[in-house]
């Protein structure tokens, strides 16, 4: 079946991926096979294992064969696949390279797991106001829904552009062929609307059998980034101020320590994607993903090491002396005596590596308590044009945990650029680099500034890229099949 047409169920049926009641650990739901919704959601134990099987959809498409990190990552000056310890692989070298084909298998992944995750949430929200759930997990239903499909459209929105905008299950597969591309403007108006709505809906904190839901906090991180995204800086510095002032989340004291097993629901992580290890397919990929090629048994014990995400001598140079988040990138490893110069992610490799490929209980970060701290003193010095004690306080927090000194007396200029590197130099492997070059506009000029070649370290960029290629080709079997309601991007 092709993969477009995949697409079309998954918005037109649930599919429900885990079973289990959701008042306890979610991670230990079991999977169970298809469900016509003519047969489902009749019980409030039936909503709570959609909303679990939500969650499965979302960490599909963060690890699994989602592959997010690739096409953020990847795509940027911080990973490359062109390096000592990579695999090679055509489909993730042309991402690198910004050689992708309309046909390249993680776009086609990519979009199909998030449409798959949109379906499941629309499933729940065309139908829980008249169920017999209590009002009280009604809402927080609800609340989760709506930002798990914000979610999956933020990214999509970044990605390609204007997408189908679908919020309601479609259950003519003709017709559903028919749905066009809304504007990048609907779909950030949807996604800011369902954002809104489920702050108010998701409590702020969940009891230990539920850590790793979608929480007040999570919303308000997620929507001060859709605003920042959108340079509503006003309005993105009042969300993420709610965020701070809760205190809710709060900085581990060792950054080393967000890498270590066992880290789920600590204080920092604002929005974890979680896997879980041993526990038939419940794990995560990233420490085969990150390991550098012919390692396995090294850095990691089995499962496969495709070096599909090794950082560049770029972001390894790009830290200064006494920055502790430099041990983040391991420089290499030993084989038979010797030293193998593969750079690779401590943070991914070395924890919870698990027993085979995708055993992993290595979780991915959406959001830390650190993002959302630099993100506002971004935020609050582009909307007053100078940086504030706020601004000079959310970013020297940051920087006094990595071992650096304050700052201060800085220009709006030159407090942009402080607050755009410790962007880069906080968070360099979770998911941000190529959607902040994107969104302060910079994403050309810094990549077509670090051009590979001879003599040169590569950053997975040899020629000069265009401007229609900060966004995705809309995958060809969408396109084909959908044809004319979707058009591709221009350029491809």
């Amino acid at each position: 079946m092709m993969i477009s047409k995949n697409i079309k169920i998954a918005v037109a049926l649930v599919v429900l991926a885990f079973s289990g009641t959701s008042c306890e650990d979610f991670l230990e739901s079991k999977p169970i096979s298809q469900i016509g919704e003519t047969d489902f959601f009749k019980t409030e134990s039936d909503f709570g294992q959609a909303v679990v099987g939500s969650y499965s959809a979302l960490a599909q498409v963060y690890s699994g064969n989602g592959y997010y990190h690739l096409l953020v990552d990847l795509r940027s000056d911080n990973t490359s696949e062109l390096v000592a310890g990579a695999s090679g692989n055509d489909a993730k070298k042309n991402i690198d390279e910004f050689r992708e084909t309309t046909d390249n298998e993680h776009l086609n992944a990519f979009w199909q797991n998030s449409y798959n995750l949109i379906a499941r949430t629309n499933s729940i929200l065309v139908r829980i106001d008249a169920s017999p759930v209590a009002d009280n997990m009604k809402k927080q239903y609800t609340g989760e829904s709506l930002a798990m499909r914000a979610l999956a459209y933020f990214n999509l929105v970044r990605f390609f552009g204007g997408v189908p905008l679908v919020t309601e299950p479609v259950t003519d597969i003709d017709a559903s062929y028919n749905v066009g591309r809304a504007s990048v403007q609907e779909v950030y108006a949807q996604i800011e609307a369902d954002l809104v709505k489920a702050q108010e809906l998701v409590p702020a904190s969940y009891d230990d059998a539920n850590v790793g839901r979608i929480t007040k906090g999570a919303a308000q991180s997620l929507l001060g980034q859709v605003y920042l995204t959108q340079k509503k800086y006003a309005e993105a510095a009042a969300e993420f101020k709610k965020v701070v002032t809760s205190g809710t989340y709060s900085l581990l004291p060792v950054y080393a320590d967000l890498y270590k097993a066992g880290q789920q629901g600590n204080p920092e992580a604002i929005l974890q994607i979680q896997y879980k290890g041993a526990a038939n397919g419940l794990g995560s990929n990233l420490p085969n993903h990150f390991a550098p090629t012919g390692s396995e048994g090294i850095t990691i014990p089995s499962g496969g090491a495709y070096g599909f995400n090794q950082p560049t001598d770029d972001i390894a140079a790009a830290y200064t002396k006494g920055d502790v988040r430099r041990n983040n990138i391991a420089d290499g490893y030993m084989l038979n005596g010797a030293m193998v110069a593969a750079k690779y992610v401590r943070g991914y490799v070395e924890r919870e590596t698990g027993g085979g490929f995708g055993d992993s209980g290595a979780d991915w970060y959406v959001v830390r308590y650190a993002d959302v701290l630099l993100n506002y003193a971004e935020a609050i010095n582009e909307a007053g044009k100078a940086p504030n004690a706020d601004a000079y306080a959310a970013i020297n927090l940051v920087r006094k945990r990595a071992g650096l000194t304050d700052l201060s007396g800085l220009t709006y200029e030159t407090f942009k650029t402080a607050v755009y590197n410790e962007e880069r130099l906080e968070s360099p492997f979770e998911g941000h680099r190529w959607f902040d070059l994107l969104r302060t506009g910079r994403a050309m000029e810094v990549m077509n500034s670090k051009l590979s070649g001879p003599g040169k370290p590569t950053v997975g960029v040899s020629t000069p890229i265009k401007e229609y290629q900060l966004l995705y080709p809309i995958p060809t079997l969408v396109v084909t099949t959908s044809s004319p309601a979707i058009t591709q991007n221009p350029g491809y």
